[in-house]
């Protein structure tokens, strides 16, 4: 199983046995885990949105168009089939929040062909 969460909640994610993976540019300086930086947004994408200068709306279509549209199914299904435990998807916004990985879960359901959720806090 895939699942999506944020860094707060590291710790509760590894007692559950999950393998994190971090899908932001710049994981936290605690996190040590396995990065996987073709799910992150570009620098450009990222701090428009932050700024202001790009709503959520646009955030996804440039991430869809730009990042997602890029990649190579096979190769990234080749990647989540890689762990022999459920893997977790990570980056720092709380569940309700506006966040890429959910851009990329949305992604990985439609064009991968496999379940992903959010994890029950």
């Amino acid at each position: 199983m895939i699942y999506t969460g944020y860094y707060a909640k590291l710790k509760k994610y590894e007692e559950a046995g999950l393998t994190p993976i971090s899908i932001a540019g710049r994981a936290p300086e605690f996190y040590k885990g396995v990065q996987f930086k073709k799910f992150a947004p570009s620098w450009d994408i990222f701090s428009k949105w932050k700024s202001g200068e790009i709503d959520n709306f646009q955030y996804t279509e440039r991430f869809n168009q730009e990042i997602l549209g890029k990649l190579d199914k096979e190769e990234v299904l080749k990647f989540l089939d890689s762990f022999e435990t459920d893997i977790i998807l990570l980056c720092y916004e709380k569940s309700g929040d506006f966040c890429h990985r959910h851009i990329v879960a949305d992604w990985i359901e439609s064009e991968l062909k496999k379940r992903v959720e959010e994890y029950p806090i």
